[in-house]
């Protein structure tokens, strides 16, 4: 048997790829921010966009925080495989960054997620890594 990933880890994993799977980045989503704020809504087009590319190393390797893609890989099957698990098994929907807060080395960005059927927001959790944003969860 397969040893899997802890169940929280995994829900992070899929709800975020539940964000982006199937999105098409909008340049919309950062033109409204400036600075930091900018910066966050940028890590998340980029995870948006890496997921349309099937990059799932680059998610879990540029994009995720550390400590996620970690808790995601520590059972054996990597965390490139889950993310592509996740975002294969996900509905598609199109997402805009609406509102960034930014708190020192961590970040909040209200995600308005739209299905096609009934509009709901988010809220990603990111955190500053190595200089740059990464998503920590949801």
């Amino acid at each position: 048997m397969t040893p899997r990933p802890p169940r929280a880890a995994l829900a992070v994993a899929v709800a975020c790829a539940a964000l982006v799977a199937g999105c098409q980045p909008k340049a919309t989503s950062t033109t409204k921010f400036k600075g930091a704020q900018k910066d966050v809504a940028q890590a998340v087009v980029d995870f948006q966009s890496a997921a349309n590319d099937g990059s799932y190393d680059r998610i879990c390797n540029q994009l995720l925080a550390k400590a996620l893609a970690g808790r995601l890989a520590e059972h054996g099957r990597g965390c490139p495989a889950v993310v592509h698990e996740a975002i294969r098994d996900s509905d598609g929907i199109d997402m805009k960054v609406q509102s960034v807060r930014v708190t020192g080395p961590r970040a909040r960005a209200q995600v308005k997620l739209e299905t096609g059927k009934k509009d709901r927001t988010a809220t990603l959790a990111l955190v500053r890594e190595g200089g740059t944003w990464r998503i920590a969860g949801l």
